[in-house]
């Protein structure tokens, strides 16, 4: 009887791991391109007059949506010579000139001397390279000017 007992248990481990399926996984890797976009400034032309975009902003939505300002790269911020005299032929040939375009859900705040923070429809401002208001940024028309003391694109909605 003993016998019995261990043939048939022998014969069931035998039939037990002859059912077990194995097979070989061969290990599966993924790889998933990333691009990176990386967004440089234009050289600066300007000798005398400093950079006027706001130097505190740190990227579209860094920290957040509702207070991240973009930075000049991103605004599409252009300086040069000679941008505005066709708007603006009052202006002298050597002024430094920035013309900006605000990305979408943002809009120009200019910071005044004298007024404080503004909202601005003016899209351009220059600085003198020589003479009384030599390193001044202004904006506005030659007739009606407003110094600057920095600009920014800021989102439509604040928090």
């Amino acid at each position: 009887m003993n016998l019995k007992i261990t043939l048939v248990i022998s014969s069931l481990v035998c039939v037990i791991d002859a059912c077990i399926p194995t097979q070989q996984i061969d290990p599966v890797t993924t790889t998933m391109a990333t691009t990176t976009t990386t967004l440089t400034e234009a050289p600066f032309p300007c000798t005398v007059c400093p950079k006027i975009y706001d130097p505190t902003c740190q990227g579209l939505g860094i920290p957040d949506w509702l207070t991240g300002c973009p930075r000049a790269a991103e605004a599409g911020l252009e300086y040069g010579f000679g941008l505005l005299t066709t708007i603006l032929p009052l202006l002298p040939a050597t002024a430094c000139t920035t013309i900006i375009t605000c990305p979408l859900t943002t809009s120009l705040r200019i910071k005044t001397r004298f007024f404080g923070d503004l909202p601005a429809p003016v899209i351009y401002a220059w600085c003198e390279e020589s003479g009384p208001d030599a390193g001044k940024w202004f904006t506005g028309a030659p007739v009606l000017t407003y110094e600057l003391a920095s600009l920014a694109c800021t989102p439509i909605i604040s928090g």
